[in-house]
């Protein structure tokens, strides 16, 4: 019979995975910051926050994923620490690729105004970055979707659906980074380079089509 983990030791997992996303933060500042000696350097940081909250914002997404998982008061087993410490190592390997993209996206979008200019410089360096994006991001959606689905062994029973709702949610995300990876690949991103990025389109409208199909169900 495995072992469940006392109380204090889940909050220590939990305060751990916390500690680790916000270093995961700290990377993605230090990875497109330089130290400030004039007014010059202090414009160009600025000009790098959009890149930056673009990329927070995806950090902080993957964080609540693991908050919300901690909400439904799921057993801390073996099982959940190791899914929840390969989150972590994900995360922080995750940051680089996830800066590279949103610094080069920012820049594209903004005419070449905001920073962001030679971090790539090629379609090939593109592809194989939207790549190493999409496997990054597939992994960490999978590891997601096990941690829900392992949940449902131990919650309480109202909790079961969301749950597993959560779970079909993080399939869908490791399904898009999987289809966007395999994308930058073919011939299609010479000639719509920002059609990788547009798979990730199908999570929300995936979702939206889920609770529209379970709202026609109780009806």
């Amino acid at each position: 019979m495995e072992r469940s983990f006392r109380p204090s030791e889940g909050k220590r997992l939990d305060a751990f995975v916390d500690s680790a996303f916000a270093f995961a933060v700290s990377l993605l500042i230090i990875a497109g910051g330089q130290p400030m000696a004039s007014f010059d350097d202090l414009m160009r940081a600025l000009m790098r926050v959009p890149a930056f909250l673009a990329g927070f914002a995806l950090i902080v997404l993957f964080w609540m994923a693991h908050r919300t998982w901690s909400a439904l008061e799921p057993q801390r087993n073996a099982q959940a620490t190791w899914l929840s410490l390969a989150i972590v190592f994900m995360v922080l390997i995750f940051v680089f690729p996830l800066r590279l993209l949103t610094e080069t996206a920012t820049h594209f979008l903004s005419g070449g105004l905001l920073p962001g200019a030679g971090l790539i410089r090629s379609l090939d360096q593109l592809g194989w970055t939207y790549l190493v994006y999409g496997i990054g991001f597939a992994i960490l959606s999978a590891l997601f979707a096990l941690l829900f689905r392992q949940a449902r062994a131990s919650i309480a029973p109202d909790r079961v659906r969301s749950a597993s709702q959560w779970s079909r949610t993080w399939t869908l995300a490791a399904v898009a980074g999987v289809l966007s990876g395999l994308l930058a690949l073919t011939p299609v991103l010479r000639a719509a380079p920002w059609a990788p990025g547009m798979i990730y389109w199908i999570i929300p409208l995936g979702l939206g089509l889920g609770l529209a199909s379970g709202r026609r169900a109780k009806a």
